[in-house]
């Protein structure tokens, strides 16, 4: 196996595989703690960490996946007020601000989690360290999937004025030509 393809494996298995997993195990736990506490009128202590784990994995790391697919929500109003060449420009900014600002918060974010390896978490004593880690990589990955559009763009403004789209519209004919393919 080639390394690219490991890291795409990788990749798949960080921003699908485990929100899901993530998901499922706090939805799980969260109808249990809903039986228990109500029909058993026994609350589960653990429910709650479990919980919590699970939403802020399932957020963090689906973010990622949404922004590779381009799938958020995005205001283009703006975008779409101006002519193609502006609105590209003004996202090429947008999403250079954006990149700078994450860039910035690598160094913190990465200190930050290190610091909580102390702290624990009060029922499983797991080190707070496990839970915040994800989004470390989820700066990485916003940061990997806007230096593509950054790129992207530029791409679009260096083509010939007749051939200027923008991004948006860029991705949606690119994703109508592969569903016409498959």
């Amino acid at each position: 196996m080639k390394l690219k393809d490991f890291l795409l494996k990788a990749r798949d298995v960080a921003e699908i595989y485990v929100p899901c997993g993530a998901f499922i195990v706090m939805f799980v736990v969260f109808v249990a703690q809903v039986i228990s506490r109500y029909v058993f009128n026994f609350p589960l202590t653990w429910a709650y960490e479990v919980t919590v784990w699970g939403f802020s994995w399932t957020v963090i790391l689906g973010a990622c996946y949404a922004m590779r697919t381009r799938s958020h929500v995005t205001f283009t109003m703006i975008y779409d007020a101006v002519p193609k060449k502006v609105g590209t420009i003004l996202c090429l900014l947008g999403n250079i601000l954006i990149a700078i600002a994450l860039a910035i918060l690598i160094i913190p974010s990465c200190h930050y989690i290190k610091f909580m390896f102390f702290q624990k978490t009060s029922v499983f004593r797991i080190p707070l360290t496990v839970i915040f880690a994800p989004f470390a990589y989820f700066l990485c990955s916003i940061i990997g999937y806007t230096i593509k559009d950054i790129i992207s763009e530029v791409k679009i403004l260096k083509s010939p004025a007749s051939e200027v789209t923008k991004p948006a519209e860029a991705d949606a004919s690119q994703t109508s030509t592969e569903e016409v393919r498959s």
